[in-house]
């Protein structure tokens, strides 16, 4: 999934790193994903604080009870000490927990929103620029969602980060997308938020691109599995209002992918030779699915990888480097240019 960089890449991307800005702007991510992680901390504090002040306290008074310590003005003190400390730490938990379940989601919504502008606009777009000049990242808008549905596995949830536009004559914009739906499981009343757990519909990279075929009507292609000589296609959506399934002819592609459109004969002027072997070879590496209008075609490919999106926590911070970065989006400027110079 990463393109290695030439030797005029690494020096104006070690050339970048340098520079005071972008230092600013990377202890500024620091920053913004420690301060969740020091959320997340202080509670965790306060719960092992109150978990020995319990264990000292209570050995305290039970050894007391069992002769083990003699009555001392100095023990008497340290046990109310102990039992005022528990007191308040219970009451601080309390407070903290009731506090944050008000204020912590709309707080949480707005460190992600702050962080994703940050990183997206500071970080990635001076990378992005390094390697493609002309490329800008638009933090203010989404392609399209609705388009985006008709591409990717069916879901709840679409995460967009890292739009990245190419401004070329073909309109190419690609953009990270994470795909979910949050799931109850079994339980019910009260256990069903302890039992919530998100299930990934898609993550990977979509891409749009100007039609500039005169492609009529609409066109999805989507990736099939086989199960027992059971063909299925995952969530991805079949055949759209006035739509069918069609045979291309081609045993391998017929094999890994599933057809729908509402022009038959413009589908079959649009999936030449060229365009077939592309999605055959593609089979192996990851799920690629397409979907098309009259104004632009969408390109998804499943591959797990999140090449656009901001660190989330301390892990993600030390592993992140900005060569990888600057890899990841040569990979996906690479694979654009292929679905341009193909489609």
């Amino acid at each position: 999934m990463e393109m290695n960089l030439n030797p005029e890449e690494i020096q104006k991307i070690n050339n970048l790193w340098k520079t005071s800005r972008f230092q600013r702007s990377w202890r500024a991510v620091e920053n913004t994903v420690n301060c969740g992680q020091r959320v997340k901390n202080y509670f965790v504090r306060n719960i092992i604080l109150l978990f020995f002040s319990f264990i000292v306290g209570g050995s305290l008074f039970l050894s007391k009870d069992l002769g083990l310590l003699t009555d001392s003005i100095f023990i008497d003190k340290l046990m109310m000490l102990i039992a005022r400390l528990i007191l308040f730490l219970l009451i601080l938990q309390i407070l903290s927990v009731l506090i944050f379940a008000f204020i912590g989601p709309g707080w949480e919504s707005n460190q992600r929103a702050k962080l994703r502008v940050l990183y997206e606009s500071e970080i990635l777009e001076p990378i992005l620029q390094a390697i493609y000049p002309s490329a800008k990242i638009d933090i203010e808008n989404d392609i399209s969602p609705s388009n985006v549905k008709e591409v990717v596995p069916a879901a709840k949830y679409y995460i967009q980060s890292g739009i990245i536009k190419l401004n070329n004559e073909k309109d190419i914009e690609i953009v990270d997308l994470y795909a979910y739906t949050v799931s109850k499981g079994l339980a019910t009343g009260k256990d069903e938020i302890k039992h919530l757990h998100e299930i990934t519909g898609f993550i990977g990279q979509v891409y749009s691109i100007k039609n500039t075929h005169s492609l009529k009507g609409n066109l999805r292609i989507v990736p099939t599995k086989h199960f027992l000589n059971i063909k299925t296609q995952g969530g991805y959506l079949g055949a759209m209002s006035g739509g069918k399934k069609i045979d291309i002819g081609d045993v391998q592609y017929n094999k890994y992918y599933n057809t729908y459109c509402t022009d038959e004969q413009s589908a079959r002027m649009f999936l030449t030779p060229t365009v077939i072997d592309w999605f055959n070879d593609n089979t192996s590496d990851f799920g690629l699915s397409l979907y098309s209008n009259e104004s632009h075609i969408y390109i998804a490919a499943y591959n797990n990888k999140r090449l656009f999106t901001a660190p989330r926590d301390k892990d993600s911070i030390r592993s992140w480097s900005i060569e990888k970065t600057a890899k990841n989006i040569k990979y996906a400027l690479f694979f654009a240019d292929k679905i341009a110079e193909i489609i």
